[in-house]
């Protein structure tokens, strides 16, 4: 019997912790600030090659209305540059911020800029290692995954998408910061 009881207790302790602690970031109760919430739902993950991830990109471009701000550090795949054309030319705003050090003859950089596209070179000194785009203020898809044929047909790589305005809202600070000049701020 008192085997029994000692079964649950442990269980009933990590779950009280682990609201206590939800609780607690939710509500910026750290010393270390607040964190912005998740938001209403979390889409995913999906897992390239297997979910072929370029497709749920183009899928959400092809969603957006306003704007679309894409932090990406290597950016290869005509069919993801295309997507991102075609909303410029619907009225969509896009602005695309890439990694310097992986502009070469294959990058979507010259491509874009040539269409109307505003894209730029990062300006920091070390790697700009993100990969996540805000769509409409409101969608954000972040992840591991590069818009490379690589990443899209042999790596293994991952994609979440977030949708909520807190967290849209962090990422398009962020991105808006690196779209100033300002890395690491």
């Amino acid at each position: 019997m008192a085997e029994s009881r000692r079964s649950w207790v442990l269980p009933i302790i990590l779950l009280a912790a682990g609201v206590a602690l939800g609780y607690s970031l939710r509500t910026g109760g750290s010393d270390h600030g607040s964190f912005p919430s998740i938001g209403d739902r979390i889409i995913g993950p999906f897992f390239c090659p297997e979910d072929r991830c370029s497709s749920v990109v183009i899928d959400w471009i092809e969603r957006a209305n306003e704007s679309i701000d894409l932090a990406i550090y290597s950016f290869t795949l005509d069919s993801i540059g295309d997507a991102l054309v075609r909303a410029h030319d619907r009225g969509v705003r896009v602005r695309v911020i890439m990694e310097r050090e992986q502009l070469n003859r294959w990058s979507e950089y010259s491509r874009l800029r040539d269409a109307g596209v505003k894209v730029k070179l990062d300006g920091n000194p070390a790697y700009m290692h993100n990969k996540f785009m805000v769509i409409d203020g409101r969608v954000v898809l972040t992840g591991s995954y590069n818009y490379t044929k690589q990443a899209d047909t042999r790596n293994d790589e991952n994609l979440l998408i977030l949708v909520g305005e807190d967290v849209a809202g962090a990422y398009e600070a962020e991105f808006n910061e690196m779209w100033s000049g300002v890395f690491g701020g």
